[in-house]
């Protein structure tokens, strides 16, 4: 019998790491990854080395688990900088997760930590529901080639899911929203300077792009929702090919400059006034890729994850704003 219940593939990174420690009270969990885990995690977690471009290391790594969970990326901006090592990890290591997965047949099948990039962030109109499709040529020029992996993932992981018996599936995640963030997000970045008494700078020519967002609380009891239907044989095949894919997002966008607001605001409140962040627009003589506030039209559509996953109430990114700059705040003074 398998020894693991829930394989983390790319488990040392922010969103795998926290799903292994938030998913270890209700399963059996070994991390995968190039990195070793977060130090305040290597008493809590059975970690293995595992290169996801290697497939008979793969093979041999997550031979003895129930479920797999990929989790691991090449991010921006270093993407941008070591393209073949993006296409390495973020395309060729699904595809040799996927594949070894369809193989084994004690394993039952796969999550993928899938991205709301694959709407793209201009000319939004309407609903974003399963069907808005792919929209590569909508982001601007920094995230395209991230873009490109993250679908060329979620098409490989549906591709495998129409052909085989076995469950794979996607989380079409906003941009996740904790306390341990990586460090060049807007969010953090922003709330950083914040703290230092630093103005807060958005760029003039994207201040105004609407970004999808989620918090890490949500996503970790959405995945905990899916891993449990998947080994309780919860979930039926479909010749659908959108089936198992779910949006993940607080419905409603939050454009750069709103999310400053937000942060600046959330300081002020944490403080008791005593930090009150300047908002300073930094004009890079970039020409504006986005419309103005309030003109973008969109919103997620979170029904079936909230009928399938039981996410019947997602966090807002101001109450989640809220409570990291509170514990930074409580951080910062000790």
């Amino acid at each position: 019998m398998p020894s693991y219940d829930i394989g983390i593939v790319g488990g040392s990174g922010f969103i795998g790491s926290s799903l292994a420690l938030r998913l270890s009270d209700s399963f059996k969990i070994k991390v995968l990854d190039k990195r070793l885990v977060p130090n305040d995690m290597r008493n809590e977690i059975d970690f293995q080395h595992c290169d996801v471009r290697d497939y008979n290391e793969v093979k041999d790594k997550i031979k003895d688990v129930d479920l797999i969970i990929y989790a691991a990326i090449v991010q921006i901006p270093l993407i941008n900088e070591e393209k073949r090592q993006g296409y390495e990890v973020n395309v060729l290591g699904i595809q040799n997760v996927c594949e070894v997965v369809r193989k084994n047949e004690l394993i039952r099948g796969l999550i993928l930590t899938s991205s709301a990039h694959v709407f793209g962030d201009m000319g939004f109109q309407g609903v974003a529901g399963d069907e808005f499709g792919y929209r590569i040529d909508t982001v601007e020029d920094r995230a395209k080639y991230y873009t490109l992996t993250k679908i060329a993932q979620e098409t490989i992981v549906r591709i495998h899911d129409e052909m085989s018996e076995k469950i794979y599936g996607a989380m079409r995640m906003g941009t996740v929203l904790g306390e341990k963030m990586p460090e060049k997000t807007a969010a953090n970045i922003f709330i950083t300077k914040g703290l230092k008494g630093e103005p807060i700078t958005p760029y003039r020519h994207s201040m105004y792009r609407p970004m999808f967002y989620v918090d890490i609380n949500d996503v970790c009891e959405a995945f905990r929702s899916f891993a449990c239907k998947i080994l309780n044989d919860e979930v039926e095949k479909s010749g659908d090919g959108l089936a198992h894919v779910f949006n993940l997002a607080y419905p409603r966008p939050v454009t750069i400059l709103e999310l400053a607001k937000i942060v600046r605001d959330a300081m002020v409140r944490q403080t008791g006034g005593e930090i009150r962040p300047e908002i300073e627009i930094v004009d890079k003589d970039l020409p504006s890729l986005y419309k103005v506030e309030g003109e973008e039209d969109i919103t997620a559509d979170m029904e079936k994850a909230k009928h399938f996953l039981g996410l019947e109430r997602m966090t807002s990114p101001k109450e989640s704003i809220e409570r990291i700059v509170k514990r930074a705040v409580l951080k910062s003074s000790r």
